[in-house]
């Protein structure tokens, strides 16, 4: 049986954790968000006297003052954040990619950094590197379209969620 524990708020230097399966009287604590699952695995092995490997356990942050939706928009917000990394990174190869092809064409660097919004130096430093895959994200939107699109999209949620619109 899975058991749903809720974060219900802080109190001291410690998180109150209640396990509502067990009645309202179940309550454990924990030191660290990161030590919830430990240890209510444990409080609720030691309540049903079943071993803790036997405990599957899914956490739920409740409302925290104020603070309201937490679960989800900090599940949201580490989406996000893979997100733009992984934007980062085919941001970062597509312009090596533009650079090198640039470069190669005689093209000034600070004319390749006004292409790419980044400065002269910044090219200098990746232009013609070896690290660079020759598989630009150009060529990955040609074979799956709807890569660019997804981007698009996931920037204009985020932008509307920031401005609270």
């Amino acid at each position: 049986m899975t058991y749903k524990v809720h974060v219900t708020g802080r109190d001291g230097r410690w998180w109150a954790v209640t396990v509502p399966e067990l009645g309202e009287d179940a309550l454990t604590q924990a030191r660290r968000l990161a030590e919830v699952e430990e240890e209510a695995r444990d409080y609720i092995a030691v309540t049903m006297d079943v071993a803790p490997s036997t405990v599957e356990v899914e956490v739920v942050i409740d409302d925290l003052g104020s603070a309201r939706n937490v679960q989800e928009r900090s599940t949201w917000i580490k989406a996000a954040r893979q997100l733009i990394e992984q934007l980062e990174q085919d941001v970062q190869r597509e312009t090596k990619i533009l650079a090198d092809e640039l470069t190669s064409e005689k093209i000034p660097m600070r004319e390749i950094a006004e292409l790419v919004g980044t400065t002269f130096q910044r090219v200098g430093q990746i232009a013609n590197t070896e690290s660079s895959p020759r598989r630009s994200a150009w060529s990955l939107a040609a074979a799956d379209p709807t890569t660019f699109d997804h981007a698009r999209r996931a920037f204009a949620e985020v932008s509307r969620l920031a401005s609270g619109t």
